[in-house]
């Protein structure tokens, strides 16, 4: 009894079932990798800024707003009775009212009469408002350097 191949048909498959990436497919990683750094670079930029925003800040000082006087357009004079981290209350003649530090001063929503009291706040606003769009940078590039390699994720599953 020999071995009879004569009806069968032999299928031969490669161990390699790997395929092989486009030149786009290279070309489309390529670009999401480089992007990866340079947003990762950006954010590392803007770390370093935000580093150096809080120098700034800490140099400007912690200065109270208790029991300082101001006025309002619509409620008149008042005198700021509790804070409570960047909220004040103020109590005017017949109301008190809620405000936030250092936006209230520094928009002239409340006014004071001292000029070094109100460009100590607009400073401290200048860094608030700094401080706020770099974190929302960081936290976009975040979600950017995600969705690339994701990206990427989906490229290299095509080519298993």
């Amino acid at each position: 009894m020999g071995l009879s191949m004569d009806n069968e048909e032999v299928e031969v498959k490669s161990t390699d079932t790997k395929k092989k990436p486009t030149k786009k497919t290279k070309e489309m990683l390529e670009e999401n990798s480089n992007k990866i750094v340079e947003l990762k670079k950006e954010q590392e930029d803007l770390t370093v800024a935000l580093s150096d925003l809080d120098k700034e800040e800490e140099a400007l000082g912690e200065k109270s707003a208790l029991k300082m006087k101001v006025s309002h357009k619509k409620f008149g004079d008042g005198q700021v009775i509790t804070q409570d981290g960047k909220y004040i209350e103020v109590k005017f003649k017949d109301v008190v009212k809620k405000f936030v530090l250092p936006g209230c001063i520094a928009d002239k929503f409340l006014e004071v009469s001292d000029d070094t009291i109100y460009e100590y706040y607009v400073k401290r606003n200048e860094i608030h408002k700094k401080r706020m769009n770099m974190e929302l940078r960081i936290k976009s590039a975040t979600f950017a350097i995600q969705r690339h390699e994701d990206a990427i994720e989906k490229l290299n599953a095509k080519l298993k």
